[in-house]
């Protein structure tokens, strides 16, 4: 049993932001979603609403938000997650039954007249009939790896709804035109029922794979034609634009708009869709405080967590929360990996760790980062240096870092980087903070690898004079014991293949460097060291490169 102290400390033990819909919206989204829900309840009810952002922009929200505005005995409300019914083989199915629950949930109110509610029931149960005949026509076998096959028994499913046996002159044959016609009667009776339309509210979409959102979009036309039926989906407008172009190839696209502008089908389906688009705009930096206020009131934070949020975390998000660059769920990440980080590791300076997590969090300063994982300890001094006013201390040791976004040499001569200059190296800071981003370890000492390669370079040019000296011997031994490691990590990763090939490449040069190739005649001569230097200087920025082509897949392709 749980004893009081433990209960106590429960309640003041740091907890984690949830990734879940804002319950007092912030950054404007109330006028947003009082403005869409007017137009949902006074417009003609067969239209679509697109409500448009990234991962993370908040979508959910401003749906849940344009849902409560639209609360009213007057209209059936339909929250339809798409992802939760991705493996259905046609997804218009659980569409239609999470339509037709919604209304026997409508027609089940205290407040409801019989009538009212035995109307609402009979359209659920022709909704129903037309959900069990495409659920007796579907059928799903399992093939060899991923892939499903789905046949559609079209004799089954007008037997399932009742018109299988009719003559071939009076009934439908077509199992679509047979739902339509069944849809369409149902639908009919919407007004009789007391309610004005039926609002689908469609969730998670961008979540699921490019065909089955395309197919879901495609689902939803047959609605366009029924009365009482009003869409607002939302999605990632770039998941709908991939899906259109690998579902129609290049010639077939031209012809989808008879212009022959392929690069611009996709947006005119887009449009073609939907009626009513809203892109939600970026948050802007001067939104965090309100996005802040909402998660201090709403998050159940104990004190001190709360404190340590206002007095020290948000000091970090200003240099997070930049135009155009952030949005509300990637905040709570920022959050989340700094409060699990100062649990798991308590000993670690929380400044430090801030500091750190801040210049990784910025994508726009990953080359920065890139060399705090190569070379920490030669980052550390470098920045020490730096801070005291050399402009050129960066520069001097990395060339591709002489020209420093204005952004980050503000961070980096501010008091929120001077705790990084504290530490004698961020070693165990690195490996803390990777821990809440998703990387791979190996990765990591990839990333050290070059750090070496890149002493040895610089050891390369400042001893080494002429081929055959004893000067070539330490560099070549250690780069090409370094380049075997790098071989090794390189053919674990099947879907960078061009990493494969750039170490390849390392390892023929820094075989040219040991004195037995120059013996032979096959290494460099004494007159281009410098050339040798340079050129293998070109093959470690392009592994560099890889390498981060490699991370971002890790840190950046987070599920919507």
């Amino acid at each position: 049993m749980t004893t009081a102290a433990e209960r106590a400390e429960e309640r003041t033990a740091p907890c984690i932001l949830l990734d879940t819909p804002a319950e007092q919206p912030e950054l404007g989204f109330p006028a947003i979603a009082a403005a869409l829900a007017t137009i949902i309840r006074t417009s003609e009810p067969r239209f679509a609403v697109g409500i448009f952002g990234s991962w993370g922009s908040g979508k959910t929200t401003l749906m849940n938000a344009i849902a409560d505005e639209l609360a009213s005995d007057q209209l059936v409300i339909v929250q339809f997650n798409a992802w939760r019914y991705e493996k259905e083989p046609h997804l218009i199915v659980p569409l239609l039954d999470t339509v037709r629950g919604a209304l026997i949930t409508w027609a089940g109110a205290a407040q409801r007249r019989p009538e009212a509610a035995e109307r609402a029931r009979g359209i659920a149960r022709k909704i129903g009939t037309v959900v069990r005949a495409f659920a007796t026509g579907l059928s799903a076998q399992v093939g060899v790896g991923p892939v499903a096959k789905v046949t559609f028994d079209v004799g089954k499913a007008l037997q399932a709804m009742g018109a299988g046996d009719s003559d071939p002159a009076d009934g439908p044959q077509s199992m679509y035109f047979a739902a339509f016609s069944q849809l369409a009667a149902a639908f009919d009776e919407v007004q009789a029922a007391e309610f004005a339309r039926i609002v689908v509210f469609v969730d998670d979409l961008d979540r699921c794979l490019p065909a089955n959102a395309l197919d879901l979009i495609e689902s939803m036309k047959l609605f366009f034609d029924l009365p009482g039926f009003v869409f607002v989906v939302g999605v990632d407008q770039d998941v709908v634009e991939r899906a259109v172009r690998e579902k129609f190839p290049a010639r077939e696209r031209q012809g989808l708009n008879g212009t022959g502008a392929v690069d611009r089908t996709e947006i005119e389906y887009v449009k073609k869709i939907f009626q009513v688009p809203y892109a939600l705009p970026p948050m802007t930096a001067g939104q965090l405080d309100d996005l802040m206020k909402s998660i201090y009131a709403t998050a159940g934070l104990g004190a001190a967590q709360l404190d340590d949020l206002k007095n020290r975390v948000r000091r970090y998000l200003g240099y997070i929360a930049v135009e155009g660059r952030i949005n509300p769920r990637e905040v709570k990440r920022f959050i989340n990996a700094y409060t699990l980080q100062t649990m798991i590791r308590p000993k670690l300076d929380q400044d430090t760790v801030l500091a750190l997590q801040t210049l990784e969090f910025r994508r726009e300063w990953e080359e920065a980062y890139d060399v705090v994982l190569a070379e920490s300890d030669v980052f550390l001094d470098a920045l020490r240096h730096y801070r005291t006013g050399e402009d050129s201390a960066f520069e001097n040791l990395w060339p591709q870092l002489g020209l420093l976004p204005s952004d980050l040499i503000l961070y980096l001569r501010s008091p929120a980087a001077e705790p990084l200059t504290r530490q004698p190296n961020l070693d165990e800071y690195i490996y803390s903070l990777h821990a809440t981003r998703n990387y791979n370890s190996a990765l990591t000492e990839a990333y050290r690898d070059v750090g070496k390669l890149r002493k040895e370079l610089r050891r390369v040019a400042a001893e080494v004079h002429a081929p055959g000296d004893a000067g070539a011997s330490a560099p070549a031994s250690e780069m090409s014991a370094i380049a075997a490691r790098l071989a090794g990590f390189a053919q674990h990763q099947k879907d960078h293949r061009r990493l494969v090939r750039i170490v390849e490449a390392l390892q023929r040069t820094v075989a040219r460097l040991s004195p037995s190739s120059v013996q032979d005649g096959k290494g460099t001569g004494s007159g281009d060291i410098a050339e040798w230097v340079r050129g293998t200087g070109e093959i470690v920025d392009q592994l560099q490169r890889e390498l981060r082509v490699i991370r971002d897949s890790f840190v950046w392709s987070a599920t919507p």
